[in-house]
């Protein structure tokens, strides 16, 4: 798509759209995963209050793997917000399909395309909706840590008009002794940004740090197997000999309780 062109700006999406998506992804989660596991940090979440639909909120994500968009709307669905997403005009002009579902355009390869979708996404930050930003630009490898990040989410949370909470995720996937991969989500403390508190670099700093933050919080949990703590955001396949046991223990070949994880 040449940088001039604009994709029209979508409505948010429909109750109708955003149940049928949901339902989709689900059923794709449970298909690929053992299981898609979220949580939130323990603890304070300074003077942003918790995560609701009461304040204009920005999730800002790392960026590693396909699903990380699916998820991040499955994640805004359970937290009971409404799901918008910045997303890169040129692939959003391939798959259209995503305007009904919480895609925005942004014009990230045109300086000036790039500014006039900020300024247009601004309509999507609102109370009650969750606007999900990758400020890496696109997908980078699981190792990469978020450096040298875009300042869009700055420019949209300095200039609001009125706080915003700013809410740091981490994604990881990984085989933890199940046959198929899990997935994980771990959303971060958030706080609020106080507009004309600072400018876009200092903030773009503190955005940076409390990512890593959360991925190295989520990193060392995924290392160590901890599962505990984590909800299940969607239950997917068992693996073989799982399903095989619990076969077994509903015929009576297996005592005791049946355990749906392997050790």
């Amino acid at each position: 798509m040449p940088a001039g062109d604009r994709l029209p700006y979508p409505r948010p999406p429909t109750a109708a759209a955003a149940w049928a998506f949901e339902r989709y992804l689900r059923g794709q989660a449970r298909r690929y995963f053992a299981a898609v596991h979220w949580a939130g940090e323990a603890g304070p979440v300074d003077e942003a209050g918790p995560v609701d639909g009461s304040v204009r909120t920005i999730f800002v994500a790392n960026h590693s793997n396909w699903w990380d968009g699916f998820l991040a709307y499955l994640t805004t669905r359970a937290l009971g917000l409404r799901f918008q997403i910045l997303m890169d005009a040129r692939h959003l002009a391939r798959y259209r399909a995503f305007l009904h579902v919480g895609a925005v355009p942004l014009r990230r390869h045109s300086p000036r395309g790039a500014y006039e979708d900020l300024e247009a996404a601004r309509r999507y930050l609102v109370p009650g909706a969750a606007l999900w930003i990758f400020p890496q630009g696109g997908r980078r490898p699981a190792a990469e840590r978020p450096h040298a990040c875009e300042r869009g989410v700055a420019h949209l949370a300095l200039g609001a008009g009125e706080p915003v909470r700013i809410c740091p995720v981490a994604f990881r996937y990984g085989f933890l002794g199940e046959q198929i991969p899990e997935a994980f989500v771990l959303v971060g403390r958030p706080w609020a940004v106080v507009p004309g508190a600072g400018g876009k670099k200092e903030l773009m700093t503190e955005i940076e740090l409390r990512m890593n933050g959360t991925i190295d919080t989520l990193d060392a949990r995924v290392a160590a197997e901890r599962v505990d703590g984590f909800e299940p955001l969607v239950r997917g396949r068992m693996s073989v000999n799982k399903r095989m046991d619990r076969f077994r223990h509903a015929v009576g070949l297996l005592e005791g309780p049946f355990e749906p994880r392997n050790g």
